[in-house]
């Protein structure tokens, strides 16, 4: 695979993680909040669902997207190291 669809692939699939991450952190926030019942429980006979996913299995989406999109993070800035180190070589050079 050359280097222009490597960077496509990590940029898509980037996108796409951080869609996801971005999803599961609104459900998290607005639709399944945590806090309800005695010292922040909840009886398990009235688990609340949202698209037939529980509260533990949204937070358990939202947290392996958002570690994926870090990882490719790293992926995507290690393979523009070369343009990075060059700009910051330009920008140094014109002061």
């Amino acid at each position: 695979m050359n280097r222009t669809a490597l960077n496509l692939l990590v940029d898509v699939i980037s996108f796409i993680s951080f869609l996801a991450s971005t999803a599961s952190g609104l459900v998290l926030w607005q639709v399944l909040p945590g806090g309800y019942g005695f010292r922040g429980g909840r009886p398990v006979a009235s688990e609340l669902l949202f698209l037939d996913l529980s509260r533990q299995e949204w937070l358990a989406l939202h947290n392996w997207t958002s570690l994926m999109l870090a990882v490719l993070i790293i992926l995507h800035v290690a393979l523009h190291r070369r343009w990075i180190r060059n700009y910051v070589g330009m920008i140094g050079r014109s002061q």
